[in-house]
């Protein structure tokens, strides 16, 4: 009985450890684990393609959500000259170039490069024009004059109506005198804020470039007139001015004023710039009570030669006018 029982137990033994057997559950371990390995580069392969058009699809909506129209009303005579874009998985760099038209010719202005990261906050990371700012005094000037680090032209700034300032530029008789081969940029200021059609009548089409519209705010201005003591700090500088480019062939008229206004409400239900563009609506609401509406304009930016800028010169509602860039006409 008990030799029967070890045979038995013996038998299952060379049963289970016989070759054939272990030959077939390595093959059957081995279509397992290459099964698996499909399954998971599949799977992986997958993920990853949606991970990358997933994020692809979110970079590239937060690109096309950005600032361009938001540049094309802000910065005074400063237009976007075209981006390039280098895609990461999680992130693009990007980067601008942008442009002045002075007469019939346009000069690199700045250069701008930023980071756009899949979630979070834009990175500027490099501006030609300098991420810092340092005004020096001129005594011939009499005023602070301010540079673009990155072709060191002069930067032009406005004065308020409304605003006592110690001393208020009047450039344009020095822009008369220079050489006649040069192409110029001056910005103009006005003594009070002008509608689009008053504008017209008083100022025409001819030669210029830009609009400054009147978007500050009663709290701004009262700010301005009983805490701030430095002509410098009440002046508006050109890039952070809003308003409205003109060109020769689309005469500027009260539908463009609409048009403005129509921007700003757009950027702002897109989120872009909120907290500027909210100012600015206010302060549009606020000046516009009195014009049923119509936007109000502080200054333009003209530009052309000396003869073609000299009729400008002896405007009585010009207040003040400062010079900016000059190139070579040839």
């Amino acid at each position: 009985m008990s030799d029967n029982h070890e045979s038995k137990e013996e038998e299952k033994i060379d049963f289970v450890s016989s070759p054939s057997l272990q030959k077939a559950v390595k093959k059957s371990k081995r279509k397992q684990t290459i099964k698996y390995v499909i399954i998971t580069v599949l799977t992986t392969t997958i993920l990853m393609t949606i991970v990358f058009m997933g994020s692809q699809y979110i970079l590239t909506k937060r690109v096309q959500d950005q600032d361009y129209f938001y540049n094309s009303i802000h910065g005074a005579n400063i237009s976007e000259g075209g981006s390039s874009f280098n895609y990461n998985l999680f992130s693009i760099t990007k980067e601008t170039t942008y442009r002045k038209t002075i007469g019939d010719r346009s000069i690199l202005w700045d250069k701008k490069i930023e980071k756009i990261p899949l979630f979070g906050r834009i990175e500027t990371i490099e501006r030609g024009s300098g991420m810092t700012e340092v005004n020096t005094l001129n005594e011939e000037a009499k005023r602070y004059v301010r540079y673009n680090d990155f072709n060191n032209e002069r930067k032009i700034d406005f004065y308020y109506p409304g605003l006592a300032y110690d001393y208020l530029p009047n450039e344009l008789d020095t822009v008369v005198k220079l050489d006649e081969n040069k192409l110029i940029e001056v910005a103009l200021s006005f003594k009070k804020p002008m509608t689009i059609l008053e504008l017209t009548k008083q100022l025409g089409q001819e030669n210029v470039n830009w609009l400054w519209v009147d978007t500050t705010s009663t709290a701004q201005m009262e700010y301005m007139k009983t805490t701030l003591d430095h002509d410098s700090l009440k002046t508006k500088g050109g890039g952070g001015a809003f308003g409205l480019e003109v060109r020769s062939e689309f005469p500027y008229s009260e539908e463009i004023g609409e048009g403005f206004i129509r921007m700003l409400e757009q950027l702002r239900n897109k989120g872009i710039h909120k907290s500027s563009i909210n100012e600015a609506l206010k302060g549009i609401k606020e000046n516009t009570r009195a014009t049923k509406g119509k936007i109000r304009l502080n200054g333009a930016v003209v530009t052309g030669t000396p003869a073609e800028l000299k009729r400008f010169q002896n405007l009585d509602f010009i207040r003040a006018s400062v010079l900016g860039a000059t190139i070579d006409k040839y």
